[in-house]
């Protein structure tokens, strides 16, 4: 079984407003983004910051959590979507990334099994920690040490898992070559982009 992880709860503060819920092509980014991901994963599973969020997102009919305890970090997000997972493996991405490619997804599901995690990394090791494929019941333990220890920054989930799969970032442009996957709705201007590409 192989769960997505979508996480919904940060504050929007450079676009003003909660950017899972904009409008993209008559539906709301986060629905795009639990689409695609529900099309090479088991479940799905949305997670957000408040109970007022959520009350919202469950019009959209995937479930919906809220974050265990308030927090201002993605890593506490990523800590109660895995803790919810039923899935081996679980995807965790963003909730403001429309163009997600679900063969990106199946690539990077593939490229972990036997490994701890599966992270597309840049030739300068960069990674994309809210890209990747985590084991799910291991991950998450080390996400609640991470948390006690006063850790706010998910990369240090995929640093503190022992067998990492680095996935050339070359081989995600193999599927993807202008790597929209990755694209995110920051501003205004992203999400200009984003309206002219999924036309496309």
């Amino acid at each position: 079984m192989r769960s997505g992880v979508v996480l919904a709860g940060g504050k929007s503060t450079r676009i003003g407003v909660d950017k899972g819920l904009i409008s993209l092509e008559g539906k709301p980014i986060v629905a795009h983004v639990a689409e695609r991901l529900a099309s090479v994963t088991d479940e799905i599973i949305i997670v957000v910051g408040v109970a007022s969020q959520a009350a919202v997102y469950r019009d959209l009919g995937f479930r919906v959590i809220t974050d265990i305890f308030p927090s201002d970090t993605p890593l506490v997000g990523a800590y109660t979507g895995l803790t919810e997972a039923r899935g081996k493996y679980t995807f965790l991405t963003a909730g403001d990334q429309p163009l997600l490619n679900p063969r990106v997804v199946e690539l990077l599901f593939n490229e972990a099994e036997g490994h701890d995690v599966a992270t597309p990394t840049w030739p300068n090791g960069w990674v994309e920690p809210l890209h990747s494929i985590y084991i799910t019941k291991p991950a998450g333990q080390v996400a609640r040490r991470l948390i006690e220890a006063k850790e706010k920054r998910l990369r240090m989930l995929i640093d503190a898992l022992p067998n990492i799969r680095h996935v050339p970032i070359d081989e995600l442009r193999a599927i993807d070559p202008e790597l929209r996957t990755l694209m995110d709705v920051d501003t205004a201007k992203d999400l200009e982009r984003v309206r002219r590409l999924i036309k496309t």
